[in-house]
């Protein structure tokens, strides 16, 4: 059976980059744009007594768990490129 052969550091390194520019992305429109749609859009979800929305805080939460993916991957992107040995 044959396996695909392996992409190089380099290659790996780049894709987790772009990889993690993407989560960034994601976590900006996530975290930041959402909330702003809902607020000039008047749009509640579950508003709590005091006045506040909790659809708020699951925001932040996926734009927080994006940030720290995004850091691992880049991390990750860091050593691969530490690891290849200079030409």
């Amino acid at each position: 059976m044959a396996t695909a052969a392996q992409p190089s550091p380099e290659a790996q390194a780049k894709g987790l980059r772009i990889a993690s520019r993407a989560l960034v992305a994601a976590g900006l429109l996530v975290g930041l744009g959402l909330p702003a749609i809902f607020w000039f859009q008047k749009i509640s979800v579950a508003m709590t007594p005091s006045g506040f929305d909790l659809i708020w805080l699951l925001f932040l939460a996926i734009m927080l768990v994006d940030f720290g993916l995004a850091g691992w991957l880049a991390r990750r992107a860091t050593a691969i490129e530490r690891s290849i040995p200079p030409a």
